[in-house]
């Protein structure tokens, strides 16, 4: 995963071969999907808005609430460093303003398949 590797936030040692964001195969593939890219790189923005109140039941697919004024974004980014944000997972999830834009926040394009 292209997280920061070093003494954070002075200086990225870039063992991972990239300083800031890297290309989405840049890795092999993370699951027994083929997905490259899920951690680390950019935190992706997702549809959801952002809620700390959530279901203990198993769900498929949860939403998050109808409105808000955050939106969610999961996986972390390559500013992620164990000392600052150690958060780089898939299931990590963090919140910003619809309206922010930073070099570490992306999306990720995606389409269903037929099974």
């Amino acid at each position: 995963a292209n997280i920061w590797q070093g003494q954070f936030p002075k200086v990225n040692t870039a063992e991972d071969g990239y300083t800031w964001t890297s290309p989405v195969d840049a890795y092999p593939p993370q699951n027994k999907f083929g997905l490259k890219g899920m951690i680390g790189n950019v935190w992706e923005w997702v549809d959801d808005w952002w809620t700390t109140q959530h279901s203990t039941e198993p769900l498929v697919n949860p939403r998050g609430p109808p409105t808000g004024t955050e939106k969610t974004k999961k996986g972390g980014s390559f500013l992620c460093h164990k000392s600052f944000c150690y958060r780089y997972r898939s299931s990590a999830r963090h919140q910003n303003t619809p309206d922010s834009g930073t070099s570490n926040n992306g999306f990720r394009c995606a389409r269903s398949i037929e099974a």
